[in-house]
């Protein structure tokens, strides 16, 4: 057999024989603590940063659909306002791109937790116009889309600890998808409908 011939058979069988893992797959029991799958459920079975890319515009657009009066809107005296709430989801955004870099990068430590009503309460979110939350919200995503972009499978395999519990950096950009996809269906149902 020619020696052209028996080179493209190899590779083709090899390429047949040899799987690739992908650098983020999707999370399974033992990847992040139980609770978040109430998160990581909500995404679709697709590529985790095409998502996470599609899904920075489409909430973008969500936040300039708003007007003030819904922005600042409480379904309950005690509850976040919208703009809390958008802000919130940024929090946490940052939080889960933090998280995922100390542990992408070999962190051993535990990293802490936080509280989301403290972080709210102490936070400027209800004084801020749609333009600014659209903003900072495209920074922040533009931000973990990078950080996802620029990180290696063994990378996205690393395991470490948040809030003293066992987490694959790679289950975060899910997690980031379906916190922004929870928080939108909480808008809709709560504050959008009566407002």
């Amino acid at each position: 057999m020619p020696y052209a011939l028996c080179s493209m058979l190899y590779a083709y069988i090899y390429a047949m024989t040899t799987t690739t893992a992908p650098k983020f797959p999707r999370p399974v029991e033992g990847d992040c603590a139980a609770y978040f799958f109430r998160y990581v459920n909500k995404v679709p079975d697709t590529d985790i940063v095409t998502f996470l890319e599609d899904q920075q515009s489409s909430f973008s657009d969500f936040i300039d659909s708003l007007t003030p009066d819904q922005l600042h809107y409480r379904y309950a005296p005690e509850k976040w306002s919208l703009a809390e709430m958008i802000g919130h989801v940024l929090d946490t955004e940052r939080i889960f791109a933090y998280r995922m870099l100390c542990i992408s990068r070999g962190e051993q430590k535990s990293l802490p937790g936080f509280e989301q009503d403290d972080y709210v309460a102490n936070s400027i979110a209800d004084h801020m116009n749609g333009n600014e939350l659209r903003d900072e919200w495209n920074a922040i995503r533009y931000a973990s889309i990078h950080l996802c972009k620029h990180m290696s499978t063994e990378m996205g395999a690393r395991s470490g600890k948040a809030n003293d519990v066992a987490v694959k950096a790679y289950a975060y950009p899910y997690m980031m998808a379906g916190h922004v996809i929870h928080h939108l269906e909480v808008a809709k149902e709560r504050y959008l409908q009566a407002n």
